[in-house]
């Protein structure tokens, strides 16, 4: 039998997922103006995405599956959430050309996801928003 982490079991990835929603709406309704919703404003222009993605992009995020590769520059590694559709334990994102580009691509439907922007990616974009504040606020 497979271990499953504590973050893919249903009840966490829907309360993620509803702290997400809800996330959005205080974006939104400009109750909230932080780096979370500066990235779904960029997402949004820059890719097109809809509320359902945004969902699953940041629940992927506050449930800590994004990390920084170890070996290579501009490559992170998300963890997969079968609740979320994923079939693989871990998916690798990286940059390139001005790029993302995701393991995902390779999989099944991976020609839907790369005409579009997966949420693996959509994770590493609010990670590498986070830690680029982080790293200012360190510095001062």
């Amino acid at each position: 039998m497979s271990k499953i982490r504590a973050f893919q079991s249903d009840p966490v990835v829907n309360f993620a997922k509803q702290k997400a929603k809800e996330k959005i709406e205080r974006c939104e309704n400009g109750t909230d103006n932080d780096s979370v919703c500066d990235v779904i404003s960029f997402a949004k222009e820059r890719y097109g995405v809809n509320e359902s993605w945004i969902v699953r992009s940041l629940a992927r995020y506050m449930l800590n599956t994004v990390r920084k590769h170890d070996k290579l520059d501009n490559a992170w590694l998300v963890d997969g959430i079968p609740r979320l559709g994923d079939t693989h334990a871990v998916y690798m994102v990286w940059l390139e050309d001005g790029r993302y580009k995701c393991t995902c691509f390779t999989h099944t439907y991976g020609y839907a996801r790369r005409a579009k922007v997966c949420t693996h990616i959509g994770a590493v974009l609010f990670y590498t928003r986070q830690r680029k504040l982080d790293d200012i606020d360190k510095k001062d």
